[in-house]
């Protein structure tokens, strides 16, 4: 199935009523970056008021207003997250206070508003799931299993082994792709084969 999620890392910065906010997003692939992300955005603006953050991880969620008003800033980052349909993305949003209250409706406004710029500037892509695949290859038909995988643009040869009758390879393809695969391969070797 796939995911979306950001093309790229990005911090995008924006004012509001002479309060200063650091939108940073990217594409987050275990939990292990957001400590990580998190750290560096505090040490990189270290004086900021507040460390907003939102991220996504498949079922694993969590957003903090970080001692702004309650749900003014992490979970308004969040349900923007949310309702673009992104996944494996991390949102920080660092603030600095201007001097001027901007009200819990034009806190979630300038926390959700910036992170809308910071992710529309970092593009988004599709991530498609893939599949590794393991499969025993006779000599006689490896010449055409060959040509077969280097024509495949989405597919990959990951490993190759020799074994006593043949080739053993290992690829991995876009997991629509995988029918496709099965049924081109057992024509190919007329069943010799078979995934």
């Amino acid at each position: 199935m796939g995911y979306f999620t950001v093309a790229k890392e990005y911090e995008h910065f924006e004012e509001v009523k002479k309060s200063k906010f650091y939108a940073y997003v990217c594409r987050m692939d275990d939990l292990e970056l957001f400590k990580i992300k998190l750290a560096q955005i505090k040490a990189k603006y270290p004086d900021a008021g507040h460390h907003c953050f939102a991220y996504k991880l498949g079922s694993e969620i969590r957003f903090s207003d970080d001692g702004e008003p309650g749900g003014t800033a992490g979970r308004p980052m969040f349900e923007l997250i949310d309702k673009r349909n992104l996944d494996h993305i991390l949102a920080i949003n660092s603030r600095y206070f201007g001097g001027t209250k901007l009200g819990t409706g034009g806190l979630a406004r300038a926390y959700s508003g910036s992170l809308a710029k910071a992710i529309d500037q970092a593009g988004i892509i599709e991530i498609k799931d893939r599949l590794k695949l393991r499969f025993e290859v006779p000599f006689s038909e490896m010449d055409g299993v060959h040509r077969l995988l280097d024509d495949w643009a989405e597919l990959k040869k990951e490993n190759i082994d020799y074994s006593a009758n043949g080739l053993i390879i290992e690829v991995s393809l876009l997991a629509n792709d995988l029918e496709n695969l099965k049924t081109k391969l057992a024509n190919l070797t007329r069943g010799k084969v078979i995934l």
